[in-house]
């Protein structure tokens, strides 16, 4: 049986191209929609501080951060400072923001 000659092609027959879908582009992301009811609310107007609410915000901070500011400062471990001399510093800066306007 003699041999069929083929015809040569530059290109690969399509049985042996995968067919792929054309590429689109992502969509653009859109920003969030406003919650349902937002339009109805009117905004909600914010309240300066009082100093007397700036005294009792201080006080409960001094507290918190003496009783609770030597050992998260000695768990971290970047600071070698012993614990008068955190306690001084945050005396110092606690002082500053008590005079702060």
């Amino acid at each position: 049986m003699p041999a069929v000659k083929r015809e040569s092609s530059s290109t690969p027959s399509s049985e042996f191209i995968k067919s792929s879908p054309p590429s689109t582009p992502s969509p653009k992301k859109s920003k969030p929609s406003p919650k349902k009811g937002s339009a109805d609310k009117p905004r909600k107007a914010y309240e300066t501080w009082t100093a007397e609410e700036d005294r009792i915000f201080i006080e409960i901070m001094d507290k918190v951060l003496k009783n609770h500011l030597y050992p998260e400062v000695k768990a971290d471990g970047r600071l070698t400072r012993e614990s008068p001399a955190v306690r001084a510093h945050l005396t110092s800066m606690m002082n500053k923001l008590k005079k702060s306007p």
